[in-house]
């Protein structure tokens, strides 16, 4: 473990900027490559002199603010598709949009300050702005605090603590070789659980998905059926229109809300 810890340092070293510069960026462009263990170990090197503090912070800054820029527009020429993709490459998928929208519904513009430490937000949340509209120097502003706010904690955070990090690392050497493996098959473990959930969640629900024209048909032939619109605050300012007769009821207000359903007939549930 020692040598692989002194390979990796070496190449921070020598491609310091580089480095940094291409992995926050390709972790804010969807990419699930977290970059927060390599900006603590940035700021270590910064701590021996091997980088400098101000280069290592700017680099990182730039990086992220460029990928959240490029959302923003695609988010603002895409729309839909442009999130629909985000969502695509998270690991989960059927609670991306969710999440984020519940955080614009609660936060509001604040969630672009605090997007990059809500999982599976950090990409969609610059889309989302780009997709309603808000303003770009507004925009920019608020993503340069969140920026800020996500990169100097782990950067000062190994600058500060390096001995302590690297006391740390070599005690995890000296356990076993089998440290690595285990940690290995954890990552393998996860991405598989949630794969296969997906592929449950799927094969539960497909067959009792309704068409728009099902809906239309059965409502137009007398049965009985309540429609409940999930959607939350937000995907109902993108698009206010309702299903006439339908509950409004947003996702996350269903549980203290259950008692406005009726249950002595079907139910239908409008999302996005």
């Amino acid at each position: 473990m020692e040598e692989a810890l002194l390979t990796a340092t070496q190449f921070l070293t020598t491609y310091g900027y580089l480095v940094i510069f291409a992995w926050v960026f390709l972790d804010q462009a969807a990419l699930p490559l977290p970059s927060m263990p390599l900006l603590i170990a940035a700021g270590t090197l910064v701590a021996t002199g091997s980088l400098d503090l101000t280069g290592v912070i700017a680099t990182a800054s730039i990086a992220a603010m460029l990928a959240d820029v490029l959302w923003y527009q695609l988010g603002k020429r895409g729309g839909a598709t442009a999130i629909s993709y985000v969502c695509k490459l998270s690991l989960e998928p059927d609670s991306c949009v969710t999440t984020t929208r519940n955080a614009f519904g609660r936060f509001g513009p604040v969630t672009i300050v605090i997007a990059k430490y809500l999982p599976g937000v950090q990409t969609l949340a610059p889309a989302s702005a780009g997709f309603v509209g808000a303003p770009f120097l507004g925009f920019l502003l608020l993503d340069l605090i969140g920026t800020l706010l996500y990169v100097l904690p782990f950067v000062l955070g190994g600058y500060l603590f390096q001995p302590q990090l690297l006391a740390g690392l070599h005690a995890l050497g000296d356990i076993s070789g089998g440290l690595g493996i285990a940690l290995l098959a954890g990552v393998v473990s996860y991405i598989g659980f949630k794969a296969a959930q997906w592929v449950v969640f799927f094969r539960g629900h497909r067959l009792r998905r309704l068409t728009v024209e099902e809906l239309h048909q059965k409502r137009e032939s007398g049965e009985q059926l309540t429609v409940i619109d999930l959607r939350q605050r937000l995907d109902y300012e993108f698009q206010p229109v309702v299903i006439p007769g339908a509950l409004r009821i947003p996702i996350t207000e269903i549980p203290k809300r259950r008692g406005e359903v009726p249950d002595e007939f079907d139910v239908a549930l409008v999302c996005t």
